[in-house]
């Protein structure tokens, strides 16, 4: 399976057109007009070309076979073939292809561009197009589950501890969040490219993708432990780079995204479980190459991200920028990151400084901003653009060995210990019998209660039999696949599945688990996606929720379908899973009225739908905006008989109308203005309000009382209703209203008479 890219990728992006937004900013301060509309024009195309780079991931991104193999070995001493009429491949050839940029439609010569430039870009462009380094590792476990291999220690686990398989010894247990489960590491190959090779192979006359062809000496091949290929093969042709099977993916059309490897794998005469592994580093991105100091690093360097270059002097201008911004959070410097290397403590510390920001009003912008400057770092920071997700990869995959045994004559039964299933349609599985005898195989089966009562029966059909399957009937002495059926639908509860195989005076008896749970969500997830359709389908707000079916975890998620649609449109693509995140795209336009949405379990097998949330149709609204008064101010002025009160900073949101569009915003004075909490005064005028959800508003009115004889200050709260509707541009569909009171705290010394006061608004509350 492969690992990294993602999310991730997408918000990477995003955070480089940040960059290039700030080296415009740079360029309008310092370039003159004509110099400005060029850099603009450049910077929109390096946007589009960082897409296009990297949307298609990172790493290690395919393999021709299953996440999980089989390998048969024979017992020693025992002729398979005399057996079974035919011999075992004991060995499997397996293809890896990894990732990297297609450089094809920057290998020409530009205009302009030197010789001895163009011969540097070339050099970077190498890298681009190649692996740089690939490890094949091998592990066993002796565990004899026959479904499932131990779990293995995450990436994540791996990086935190510093793992390095070259530091390793045969023999060697590692494990990870689980401390009891361990594999044993067997060895490991490691490819590593010459560049200089390489580069110096290319004709560069005729330069393209396909002439780019990797070199990967001996001299720099690593080993640790035993071959582990087939027998009288040579170490050479065992795990190496292979250029035609590169080419049998490349259309010949200016395109050639992959690098493909190839690895023979025999184990050895031991059964269990054998993981292989393998961890790509590739150079989609380039940042300040390793062998210098930072401080020592030209100007006019540059880092690539796939084929766009950057200069040094720009990310070093942006980071200043930013630096500048961010100086009240504790982020970690170029230089400390360049002295110790230890980028597990620098991505700690800039999740601190994040975890930090996460409390501000704009802490998104922040966060954004602390995600940026650490990127920068990494490019800036020799030899560290290493750590970006995009130039690493890796991908596992289990091979189960197993040694048959040579007394066929028994019947035997290969089934799920665990079947999980809904109580609206009957539950559905297949399993394996062998050996297969024509006519001779009895099969039977039962469904008990927990009880041990028998309440319904099995239905068995052999998939050779199914049509549309394409299964042929197998040879006899080999195994059949059959499926089996309970004849009846079952009600919520747990029962047991007994098969029986009889094949001549010898049975064998098998039993599994069946679950059956009720045909629906949880009631608290159910209430909570009804809570959130209802009261968050809001124009502009993308669509994302998550949802629990009453079988918790024990159903695979991609057995669940979603299907979305709109009264505009009804065409969004279907999902599979429990939940749609932000990667989805759904986002409520104006141009609808009503969102509808199911959620359907897909029976494996049978393809049968039954719904856990049948179509329920929600209404899309216009949000509210929302009316601020953090920053208020309040200025008193004039004696108490007519005291003037001007308030201003009250500052109300535009909320979306759209992805790209903003409501427009209306406030007004929703009520009388209520001075019962400043005694002895009263509003002698209405309250005028005047600005615009652009900026601030104002608003005005006096108040007329007297004083209390020995007071000298006018001390109390008054009250303003406010209320603000947004209204929608697009369809015209206004919010609900939003409505507070607005509370003026009064603190005010009105000047005696005869006397001035000390400054306009002096006494009020700022």
């Amino acid at each position: 399976m492969s690992k990294g890219g993602g999310a991730g990728k997408v918000y990477f992006v995003l955070y480089l057109a940040v960059v290039l937004e700030l080296l415009i900013i740079i360029v309008e301060r310092d370039e003159a007009e004509e110099h400005l509309h060029k850099k603009t024009q450049e910077a929109m195309r390096i946007v589009e070309s960082i897409l296009s780079q990297l949307q298609s991931g990172a790493g290690t991104e395919g393999i021709n076979t299953r996440p999980q193999d089989e390998i048969t070995l024979p017992p020693p001493g025992v002729d398979i073939k005399a057996i079974f009429g035919t011999d075992i491949k004991s060995y499997r050839k397996y293809i890896v292809e990894v990732g990297v940029t297609d450089v094809s439609s920057s290998l020409n010569k530009r205009e302009f561009e030197t010789e001895k430039e163009y011969v540097q870009r070339l050099q970077k462009l190498v890298e681009l197009a190649n692996v740089e380094q690939l490890q094949y590792q091998i592990f066993y476990s002796n565990d004899q589950n026959p479904s499932n291999a131990p779990p293995f220690p995450t990436e994540n686990y791996l990086k935190s501890q510093g793992v390095d398989f070259l530091n390793l010894v045969p023999g060697d247990k590692i494990s990870g969040e689980f401390p009891d489960v361990q594999w044993e590491f067997l060895g490991v190959r490691e490819l590593n490219l010459d560049k200089e090779a390489t580069f110096n192979n290319i004709d560069l006359s005729q330069i393209n993708m396909k002439e780019i062809v990797p070199f990967y000496p001996p001299e720099k091949f690593r080993m640790i432990g035993p071959t582990f290929g087939p027998t009288n093969m040579p170490e050479d042709s065992i795990f190496y780079y292979s250029p035609e099977s590169s080419a049998d993916q490349y259309s010949g059309a200016n395109d050639m995204h992959r690098r493909a490897f190839v690895v023979h794998f025999q184990p050895p005469n031991q059964s269990g479980w054998y993981k292989l592994r393998f961890e790509s580093r590739t150079n989609r991105i380039l940042g300040v190459k390793a062998d210098q100091k930072v401080d020592a690093v030209s100007d006019e360097a540059t880092v690539n991200i796939g084929t766009v270059q950057l200069t040094v002097r720009d990310l070093r201008k942006v980071m200043k920028e930013l630096t500048m911004r961010l100086d009240k959070y504790s982020l970690p410097s170029l230089e400390s990151l360049s002295e110790s290397t230890d980028i597990v403590d620098f991505n700690k510390q800039l999740n601190e400084a994040k975890m930090e920001a996460s409390t501000e009003d704009d802490a998104e912008e922040v966060i954004g901003n602390i995600n940026l400057y650490g990127y920068i770092v990494k490019l800036l920071a020799p030899g560290q653009s290493v750590n970006f997700e995009q130039n690493r990869g890796s991908i596992e995959f289990n091979i189960r060995v197993v040694t048959p045994k040579p007394t066929i004559a028994s019947p035997t039964i290969t089934m799920p210990t665990y079947l999980p299933s809904f109580d609206e349609v009957e539950a559905v599985f297949e399993f394996n019998i062998s050996p297969y005898q024509p006519n001779q195989n009895n099969l039977t089966g039962i469904v008990k209660d927990k009880n041990g009562n028998t309440i319904a029966r099995l239905n068995f059909q052999p998939l050779d039999q199914i049509a549309g399957l394409g299964i042929a009937e197998p040879p006899s002495g080999e195994s059949r696949q059959y499926r089996g059926v309970v004849d009846k639908v079952l009600s919520p509860g747990k029962y047991d599945v007994e098969i029986t195989h009889t094949l001549a005076s010898k049975t064998e008896d098998k039993t599994m688990e069946l679950e059956i749970f009720s045909t629906a969500l949880t009631e608290q997830s159910e209430a909570n996606l009804k809570t959130r359709m209802g009261s968050f389908a809001f124009y502009g707000y993308p669509l994302i929720f998550n949802v629990e079916p009453t079988s918790g975890g024990k159903i695979p998620a991609n057995n669940f379908r979603i299907t979305v649609k709109t009264d505009a449109n009804n065409q969004y693509p279907e999902t599979f899973g429990l939940g749609i995140g932000s990667d989805y795209g759904f986002y409520f336009t104006p141009d609808a009225k009503e969102v509808s949405l199911r959620i359907a379990w897909i029976q494996p097998l049978t393809n049968r739908e039954v719904d856990l949330f049948p179509e329920a149709t929600f209404p899309i609204r216009q949000e509210e905006p929302s009316i601020r008064s953090v920053r208020m101010s309040v200025d008193p002025n004039g004696p108490p008989a007519k005291i003037r009160i001007v308030i201003t900073g009250i500052s109300v949101s535009k909320p979306q109308a759209s992805r790209d569009q903003y409501a427009n915003v209306a406030l007004q004075v929703a009520g009388a203005i209520n001075t019962d909490g400043l005694k002895g005064f009263t509003a002698i005028t209405e309250p005028m309000l005047d600005g615009d959800a652009d900026g601030n508003y104002r608003m005005e009115f006096e108040i007329s009382g007297k004083l209390e004889r020995g007071e000298t200050k006018v001390v109390g709260e008054i009250v303003v209703p406010l209320s603000a509707i947004a209204t929608n541009p697009v369809n015209g569909i206004r919010s609900a209203p939003t409505t507070t009171s607005l509370r003026i705290p009064i603190n005010y010394e009105p000047a005696r008479e005869g006397q001035r006061r000390p400054g306009a608004g002096g006494g009020g509350l700022r």
